[in-house]
């Protein structure tokens, strides 16, 4: 009969996997507080050219906008993305987690999730370490630097037994040691440095990785591209390295797989830099400490709870269920046995006692629980015996179950009591030692695989063995019992669960597993060796000697528990069903127990040895008397205190008298016992008087305390579970607060730039709010306005100033209403003249919230402009009163900006009807048509002036000659040409005259000579005319 269950809760699944396609390594980077810090340091040193992708993994607070992507961008030239979506995983490229979300892999693509994590639980860096182990397998690397808790020790552990490589930042060298001193605990860490050595560990040890050279891990047998001679030189280095492991650790690992062997051989390699076997060998000789190294890769055993959940459900569904029924069809059983063969630290079977345990809950007369939990590591059994794990593990235990079968200490859960109790560690070898017997449930995962095949239907032989007909056994996702399928028949084939088969047909034997020499399948049979006799100790001769001659003895605590028994003490201890107990009066036999506890008290009163009466006792020799001597004893070296029991054992022979002095008769005895036992009732009886009173107060004391209790434990809940969203918060907090640290150094440096920027300038700032009152001020403004740095907050229009600026309020009131800025020139008492300019202030937000007044000191410029002006103003006044010459301004095209009066009186145009026009309207029709405006034009902007004398036409059409030139203008404000031109028509008609009279006279003088020429030649040639 059963009682209802609820549903467990448990934690999302986690999707399929696939392989990685990627050919370089992809190294996770976790951190947490302080860690940010540590990241920029390890970047700053690693080249930007490693061939190596980077995916860093930091608690950042889900309600911050993250900038940790800029900050490391600021140290290195390599690309740095914020994963916000699907992204494929490039060499030479940084990816950083973004906030409130997980970060996974698969195949070679970052994938990203919201987060879903417990409250105050960080497990974003284990999960992802998961992913980049399942995934990425031997090409994985993993650094876990500054941090608190203990987000990565798990996922490290994954990394390891996937064959990558794990490196701690040394705790030292963390800002806070808590996360690095997690990974390192866990045994699991290849590397401890300081951060800024890593780069280059990483960098050796991946070089390193791909230079190593290997025999194949198929058979040797097979045809190879290597010569033979490398490959027979491998191979006699790889039985070297086993040999050599053998003798220095006592461990034998000829059944494990040859893949397996140089694959964990492998990982060393990597890490002590050694290029191939015959190196690494020389190394191991020499270096004393690398062989327990060695051993523990090779006794990677990584488990968690629960692992595979699917499978466990599926456990749960066809087998725990009927074992953990009282109306079972094997029925009658008292107790349920289960074997976790390879239990590694112990998570494995804890969970299976976790799911026994909820079992026992809905049975109302429930089975008792053994679960057997071996393993040959002992620093793994030691771990799995003390039940003390990292947080980590909120990762795989639902929170029901976490808060119901552990308990919270500091830093790591502690699995309870009663848990443990349902669980016996033990080191066990599968291979060389006997199994249990009459198991109910052999669960043994992940451990097969890793042996070649005749060992693993060896074992599958002695787990028939070990099981009771119709027992299970549930082996790991890659294993099955399909090479024994004679033995087992499958219960749930897809989560690997296995019934053993019984009948006439199945044999039922011990297997014989072989447990000496040493051969590793696929390798060449070393030379046989002879079993060298155990040298002896004297020691043991005595003991055994003592052993044998002296009486049976025993040690107990101040408790009565035993700490050690001689061989014979054990006939007088009698075991009996229920919970094991070391009490040596709940063991001892019942005739002897009223004497011994007699003796043990007198013993402890008096400070002496005790002699007990003599209790006659039967036994496979016939009778015997036995008498009892408690001591104490005081070991002076351990400073313990405790009490030897010795039994002193006579025998009685067939026909002796026994009534000799020192044998009380029964009668004596029984008179003896009846006056005891009436004192003893009396003291009992005021004792029973007293005790109901003291009971009725301590029964309501009790319930009073109960309540406190449950109210403190309600408390100290609550307090729990704050500290830890406290602690979570800390840590996004710090990691936003060296966020913004960095903010303010840029801040810092931004602030340093406007702080030259305004001494340089030399501006007058004023910033005010909407009701006037100083924000902040410039020092150039305290020369004028009388401020002072207390004046901060004051009205400004309370401050006295040096301007002549009566509507300096209306200005600022007037930028409020219309946001547009306001720039008036304004005059000081004391000469000087500034541009003012009123404008709004407006905030990050693009809220106006009060007004910026600056003032820029123009008085230097005002001079120069005022000189300027007095200086056109005299040009002006000159060019006005020329009369008789005319100016004419023009600019780079040729077109009139201005003429002075001159050129009105001389062109008979006024300035309003000719500016804007060419002055080519200056010229005639004939020389506009031959192009002369423009070549005049081109002589002044090539030799810099065009001299000019020609007909020109006024505004009435007639014609007056100018004389003149245009001269190019190259002043640094002033672009164009100037004309000047005279009105010479008088002049020029005065010559024409002055030469047509002198053309006149030249020719009257001409006909003249001829005339008299031609007289002189008649007068002296008469005779011709006749």
């Amino acid at each position: 009969m059963k009682r209802t269950a609820s549903h467990q809760p448990s934690l999302p699944q986690r999707e399929g996997i696939l392989p990685s396609h990627l050919d370089f390594a992809v190294v996770g980077i976790g951190a947490s507080a302080g860690g940010l810090n540590a990241v920029r340091t390890f970047f700053e040193h690693m080249p930007a050219n490693s061939g190596m992708a980077f995916v860093v993994v930091l608690h950042l607070s889900p309600d911050h906008e993250s900038v940790a992507d800029q900050i490391l961008q600021g140290c290195t030239s390599m690309p740095v993305h914020q994963v916000t979506d699907t992204s494929l995983i490039e060499p030479n490229h940084i990816y950083v987690i973004s906030p409130a979300t997980q970060l996974s892999m698969n195949d070679g693509y970052l994938r990203v999730k919201p987060a879903n994590r417990p409250r105050g639980k960080h497990i974003s860096i284990d999960l992802f370490f998961r992913d980049l182990a399942d995934v990425h397998k031997e090409h994985s690397f993993c650094l876990v630097l500054s941090g608190t808790g203990s987000d990565g020790a798990v996922g490290l552990s994954r990394i390891k037994e996937q064959g990558g490589i794990t490196i701690a930042q040394s705790p030292d060298d963390a800002e806070f040691d808590g996360m690095p001193l997690a990974a390192i605990a866990t045994g699991m860490v290849d590397v401890v440095l300081p951060v800024v050595d890593i780069p280059h560990k990483l960098l050796e040890i991946w070089g390193n990785t791909q230079s190593i050279r290997l025999p194949a891990p198929h058979d040797i047998d097979l045809v190879e591209e290597t010569p033979a001679h490398e490959r027979e030189a491998a191979e006699h280095a790889l039985r070297e390295i086993l040999r050599l492991l053998r003798t220095r650790t006592g461990h034998d690992f000829k059944h494990y797989k040859r893949a397996t062997v140089l694959r964990r051989i492998e990982r060393r390699l990597q890490v002590t830099a050694q290029p191939d076997l015959h190196a690494y060998y020389s190394y191991l000789e020499s270096t004393p400490e690398e062989a327990k190294l060695l051993l523990g890769d090779m006794l990677i055993g990584v488990t968690n709870f629960f692992r595979d959940r699917d499978a466990f459900e599926a456990l749960e569904r066809h087998v725990l269920t009927t074992l953990m029924s009282a109306d079972d069809d094997q029925g009658g059983k008292e107790e349920v046995r289960i074997w976790s063969a390879g239990c590694s630290t112990g998570e494995e079977a804890y969970s299976l006692a976790i799911l026994c345990s909820e079992h026992q809950k809905l049975e109302l007369d429930p089975v008792k629980i053994q679960v057997f939990a071996t393993d040959i590591d002992e620093r793994a059994i030691s771990v799995g015996r003390t039940g003390v794990y990292s947080e980590a593990i909120v990762t795989d235990v639902p929170p029901t179950r976490l808060r119901q079968y552990f308990v919270k200490e500091g830093e790591a859960y502690r699995v309870r009591k009663e848990i443990r109790e349902k669980i016996l560690f033990a080191k066990h070898s599968l291979l060389a030692d006997p199994p249990f017997s009459q198991i109910d449930l052999i669960v043994c995962r992940n451990l097969l695989i890793y042996l070649d095949r005749e060992s693993q239907r060896e074992l599958l032989q002695m787990f028939h063995f070990a099981l009771r007909p119709g027992g299970y056994l549930f082996m790991g996702s890659s294993e099955s019992a399909d090479v024994c399928s004679e033995l087992f028949t499958p219960v749930d084939k897809r989560n690997r669960i296995f019934r053993a088969r019984s009948g006439a047909n199945v044999q039922r034997r011990a297997p014989s597993l072989p447990r000496g020499g040493f051969t590793l399948s696929s390798l060449a049979e070393p030379p046989s060796f002879v079993q060298v006799p155990r040298k002896f100790s004297y020691a043991e001769i005595h003991q055994r000697a003592m052993a044998q001659h002296m009486p049976p003895s025993l040690i107990v605590d101040a408790n009565g528990d035993i700490l050690h028994m001689t061989e014979g003490a054990g006939r007088f201890m009698r075991y009996v069903t229920g919970e094991v107990s070391r009490n040596v009066l709940v063991l001892i036999t019942p005739q002897l127990r009223s004497e011994l506890r007699t003796a043990l008290f007198q013993a402890q009163q008096n400070g002496a040895p005790t002699l007990s009466r003599k209790v006659r006792l039967k036994d496979m020799e016939g009778e015997c008397l036995v008498d009892i001597t408690a001591r104490p004893y005081k070991d002076e070296v351990t400073d313990q205190d405790v009490r030897t029991i010795v039994f002193n054992v006579s025998r009685i022979e067939p026909g002796s008298d026994l009534n000799e002095p020192n044998l009380q008769t029964e009668n004596e005895v029984l008179a003896s016992l009846e006056n005891e036992l009436q004192r003893t009732k009396q003291h009992l009886q005021d004792v029973i008087e007293q005790s109901e009173v003291s009971g009725e107060e301590l029964k309501a004391s009790n319930e009073e305390m109960q309540a406190v209790n449950e109210e403190l434990r309600s408390a100290t809940e609550e307090l729990e579970t704050s500290k830890e969203e406290l602690q979570s918060i800390n840590e996004e907090l710090l990691t936003v607060n060296y966020e913004l640290k960095t903010k303010v150094e840029e801040t810092d440096k931004v602030n340093d730039y406007l702080a030259n920027l305004i001494a340089s300038t030399d501006i007058a700032t004023v910033f005010v709010d909407r009701n006037m009152h100083i924000r902040w001020f410039t020092p150039r403004a305290k020369e004028i306005f009388s401020m002072l740095p207390v004046d901060t907050g004051r009205s400004l229009l309370d401050i006295t100033h040096r301007l002549d600026y009566p509507e300096l309020a209306e200005d600022a009131s007037s930028v409020f209403e219309t946001l547009t800025v306001l720039e008036r020139e304004v005059s000081s008492k004391d000469g000087r003249w500034y541009i003012a300019r009123v404008l709004p202030y407006r905030s990050s937000e693009d809220h106006i919230d009060g007004t910026v007044l600056t003032f820029i000191d123009i008085t230097k410029r005002r001079e120069a402009e005022e000189d300027l002006r007095l200086g056109q103003e005299r040009m002006r006044l000159v060019a006005e009163s020329t009369h008789d010459f005319a100016i004419v301004i023009l600019d780079e095209k040729g077109k009139i900006t201005d003429w002075n009066t001159g050129a009105e009186i001389i062109f008979g145009y006024s300035a309003d009807e000719v500016v804007g026009s060419h002055y080519e309207l200056l010229f005639t029709a004939e020389d506009i048509a031959a192009g002369m405006p423009q070549d005049e034009l081109r002589r002044a902007r090539e030799s810099g002036r065009a001299e000019d004398e020609r007909w020109h036409v006024r505004k009435n059409g007639s014609r007056f000659y100018c004389t003149g030139e245009v001269a190019r203008l190259q002043a640094d404000a002033v672009h164009g040409y100037v004309k000047i031109a005279r009105d010479l028509t008088g002049h020029k008609r005065l010559h024409d005259e002055q030469c047509r009279k002198l053309e006149e006279t030249e020719h009257s003088s001409l006909m003249k000579d001829e005339f008299f020429a031609v007289m002189s030649h008649e007068l002296k040639h008469p005779l011709n005319l006749i």
